[in-house]
Parts: C-alpha cells; structure tokens; sequence
C-alpha cells in the first residue's frame, strides 16, 4: 500500500484520530505484487457459475448516525426520543421520515427501510470492524481475524474483473480540501478501512482504496469554482514505464523506494517478476483509467451529484469545528458518483465512508441540531442523484446500494446532544433488482431497541451475498473456502426483499 499524507487530522469523540490519504491498495491489485499470493489463488481466475451481473455500493454512515433524525422519527414518541426538526410524508402511505430526508423521502417507494436492525458494540473502533466482518468479538484497538464483506464476495468472484482489469473489491474515503491547515469535519473511518480487510482470505482480497477528485478551488459563497480537478489517480496510470511516478506511487516493491526513479525507472521495472508486473499492467488499463476519470461525465451529471456546495466546517489543529472561513463543502456526491463509475466497469462491492455523524453536544462536538444541519443535506442530495442516475442508466437492477453505520443514538440530553446506542441502528437497501417500498420490522415506542425480530449484522452480511451470488449453487463449489460459505449462510437473508 502507499500513503499520500496531508498532515491533517480529524477525531472521533472516543480520540480515534485519522490521516487524510490517497491509499492505493496495491495489493499488488489483489496482492499481485505479492507472488505467493497469486500463485497460491489466482485472481484474475474467472468465477463460479454462482456469481451473479451485479454489484453493491456500500454506504457506511461511520460515526453512528441517529435513527430518529434519518429513517425513524418516532412521530408519536416521548420527549427526546423523536426526531429533533420533525417528520415528513414518505412515498410509502403511513411511513414518515425525519424532515431533515426530505428528498428521500418523495423517493422512499424506491427504498426498504428497515427499523430493527441491531448491532453490538457501542464503541467506533470496535464497532466498525464488527459491521464490516460480522464478528461480534472484535474489540477496540484489536486487529480483526474475521474478513471484511467485500474481501469475502471478492474471494467467492475473482479478485479482478478478467474482462475490464478492474478489481472487485473497492474503497472510497471521504476526500477533504485543506485550506490553511485545516480539514473538513469528516471524522475518523482507519477502522472502517481496517474492517474492510482480508484477514485469513489474503492480501489478494484487500480493497482498491481511491479518493474521489473535488472540483479546483476552495468553496466560497458568489465565487465561481475554477474547474475540474484530475483524478490523482490518472497519473499513476500513466502507461509509460519510464515515469517516476509510477514506480514510486505503485510501491510495488519497498525497495524501490531507495532508487532514483528517474534514473531507473525502466531498469527497476524490469526487476520484478512476471505476477508484479502483471498488477502494474492491470492497474494501467485503459478500462481502469476511464473508471477513475470523472471528466468523462456530462456536465449536467456531475452537477446533478454535487455536494461540495453544502457548507461544511473547518477543523484546527485540534480537531475542533470552526464556523467561520471558507466552507470545505461535502465529497459524498463525488464519491457515490465514483462508485457508479466503478460498478459499471467491473467492480463489484465498493464500500463508501461518510462519516463523522457522531453529535454529542460535547466540547469541541456539535449537538443534533448543527450537526444534522450540516450532514444531513448532502446525504439527502447525493443518494437521490445517485438513485435517479441509476435508474436512467437502466442499472438500477443491477446495483444494490445499501446505507447504514455502526449504531444509532439515544435520547436526547439536556445539550440537545444523542450519545452512542447499539441496540438499534439505521439500515437502508435500494436497487439490485430487490423489492421496495417497504418498512421491514419496527423499533419500539422509544425507538430504542426492536420490537419485532432482530436483524443482525449476520443478516445484513447474508442479504448482500445472496444479492451478489447464487448461495446455493456457491455451496456446491469445492473452490469457495469454508469462511466465504459460512459468511453468506451464518445469517438469514431478509425475506422480503426477496419475496
């Protein structure tokens, strides 16, 4: 892997903190950059019959996001256990959402709400790496044993999509625009990035991790932005083995970076085997390139996604919000356009982070109302452009977005702040060809807990594998691990998608 660092930072409210980067996953594009690995499991072997033409956006909320201010506003509940700004009508007859959604909700009879979702552990670190791995053991600060879902569904696909040289399995962090120092209040996510990891599986399975280019120029209000931002990743595809940026930013190999690339580029190149130069290859292909490259789009589409116009904080140096400056606006709409981009040329599961939603009303932690203020709008926005764009694509059926995080939240304290609550979490599904328009299960009075049957982050994890993949005839495949099997069989899909 390689870093590009920024120097800024940003922090969860339990001092988790995290470095902005540009993390190429080179996995030697699925651990090609590691010969035992290709030798031990090709990734670029074609898949089972059981793989199905589609493929999964994985939105994580990271931070915990409330259920009462998104997907559950409990109209009719007690004082601080309904939604802070209201409720509106939905597209489904009797179902509302917070009034902070009102764009989703003219679009909820394209959605599966469901409002029993549990998950375990009330801490970010541990409880991010339990929703990507379905391991309910993980703790705090521990490394995980389990694989994260895409890892999992790219071990049972290929890790690389033989036809386009797109790997199966990618990441997108926020992006955040520097502006003297400071960074946008986007929050930690290293331990969604740890959660998304192989594990056992290998380093062949390890997501393709890119960030989603901003448009040039900071964002301020009556100023014109100055155009198109290139895709940082444009470069280091560069197809000429003589470039020093390639062999530095692939990080093929960590001894190259002792050699003077522009010296010894193609001498350094030659130096590595058959499988490393097969991954810089892969990366290099023009299928690849056109995937990262937003310019491709119609102007009228990438506005459609925009959500760098929604004002977003500073952070200083201390990783507390500033109000005033210029805004550093929002990558989400950038990132799930990406993610489209990416699904249409091969990937298969693409896990994108938002985050921070974490507003306990705290020093240096906005309360529901700001914080909702600013995060809510451009999820609202991106997720209906991505919706809409979709469907006009005629991908609808085949791209399953699902939205959710770690927790939800409690009650509300006397700060107007909602503190961290794992027996109850938002969780959204739309596309794939499922069934919508629909709540499934329901929170209690309180919207604490469930009031019907339980859905687990083992259930979640099931749903999305037999979305992805035909489970039974997978079974039936000697190649497919134990782990992989165990994953998409250990829960119950949701049935009323299915039905």
């Amino acid at each position: 892997m390689f870093d590009l660092v920024t120097g800024s930072r940003s922090r969860l409210c339990d001092g988790t903190s995290r470095r902005d980067f540009l993390r190429a996953g080179l996995f030697g594009l699925g651990g090609l950059a590691v010969g035992s690995n290709l030798r031990a499991a090709d990734p670029t072997a074609a898949p089972g019959s059981f793989v199905r033409d589609k493929s999964v956006v994985f939105l994580f909320l990271a931070g915990g996001p409330s259920q009462y201010e998104t997907f559950d506003p409990k109209p009719d509940g007690p004082e601080g256990s309904t939604s802070i700004n209201g409720h509106v009508p939905t597209a489904i007859p009797g179902v509302r959402f917070s009034a902070y959604l009102p764009k989703l909700a003219k679009m909820a009879d394209r959605l599966t709400v469901v409002r029993s979702f549990k998950t375990k552990h009330p801490e970010h670190n541990g409880a991010h790496k339990q929703l990507m791995t379905a391991d309910l053991t993980v703790q705090d600060g521990k490394p995980i044993t389990e694989p994260g879902l895409g890892a999992v569904y790219a071990r049972a696909a290929g890790a690389i999509n033989p036809t386009t040289g797109l790997p199966r399995h990618a990441l997108i962090p926020p992006t955040t625009r520097n502006k003297t120092g400071r960074a946008g209040f986007n929050g930690s996510f290293e331990s969604v990035v740890e959660g998304c990891q192989p594990a056992g599986l290998g380093n062949a399975y390890s997501p393709f991790e890119l960030l989603a280019p901003l448009s040039d120029g900071p964002i301020e209000e009556g100023k014109k932005r100055k155009g198109e931002e290139p895709n940082p990743f444009l470069d280091l595809l560069n197809p000429r083995l003589e470039s020093a940026d390639v062999n530095d930013r692939l990080g093929l190999l960590k001894q190259l970076d002792r050699l003077d690339r522009r010296a010894d580029a193609a001498g350094a190149m030659g130096r590595l085997d058959e499988f490393t130069l097969q991954a810089a290859e892969v990366l290099r292909s023009g299928k690849v390139r056109e995937a990262l490259d937003l310019s491709r789009e119609k102007p009228a589409t990438i506005k459609a996604y925009d959500t760098e116009h929604f004002p977003n904080w500073n952070c200083d140096d201390n990783s507390k919000f500033v109000r005033t400056g210029p805004s550093v606006g929002f990558s989400l709409g950038r990132q799930l356009l990406l993610a489209r981009r990416l699904c249409e040329a091969g990937a298969g599961f693409v896990t994108v982070v938002n985050a921070n939603w974490d507003f306990h009303a705290r020093k240096g932690i906005p309360n529901m109302p700001e914080g909702m203020g600013v995060f809510a709008p451009p999820l609202d926005h991106a997720v209906c452009a991505f919706l809409e764009d979709i469907k006009q694509r005629g991908l609808e059926d085949k791209i399953l977005l699902v939205i959710t995080g770690e927790f939800g939240r409690s009650g509300l304290d006397k700060n107007l702040g909602r503190h961290h609550h794992a027996k109850i979490c938002p969780l959204v599904f739309a596309g794939g060809g499922l069934k919508h328009g629909q709540v499934v299960g329901q929170s209690d009075r309180r919207g604490a807990e469930p009031a019907t049957e339980a859905l687990t982050i083992a259930d979640l994890h099931a749903t999305t594998l037999h979305t992805l993949c035909d489970v039974g005839r997978m079974r039936a495949d000697v190649s497919v691990p134990a782990r992989v099997i165990d994953r998409a069989t250990k829960g119950t899909p949701i049935k009323e998608l299915f039905s």
